[in-house]
């Protein structure tokens, strides 16, 4: 788990900017990477990614923990293996 890792605040972290919410991945092929994330893909307890470039499957860390990023608060989705 990311160290600097904290509880989320109301709006923390949730729409950031055009690009949707901010997620760091934590695991697998994208780890330590930070992206925005459209909302509709966030709607369920699972993030897949089903091509072209990244394949895998993310599920929201349980509590819900935001993590300071260089792009500014995200939520950390764990690699599901």
């Amino acid at each position: 788990m990311p160290s600097r890792a904290r509880r989320p605040t109301a709006d923390a972290g949730r729409g950031d900017g055009p690009g949707g919410q901010l997620v760091l991945h934590w695991g697998g092929p994208r780890h330590g990477q930070v992206d925005h994330v459209p909302p509709e893909l966030l709607t369920s307890a699972v993030l897949v990614y089903d091509g072209p470039r990244w394949f895998g499957v993310y599920q929201r860390f349980q509590p819900v923990q935001l993590q300071d990023t260089a792009q500014g608060p995200a939520e950390v989705w764990v690699v599901r293996e």
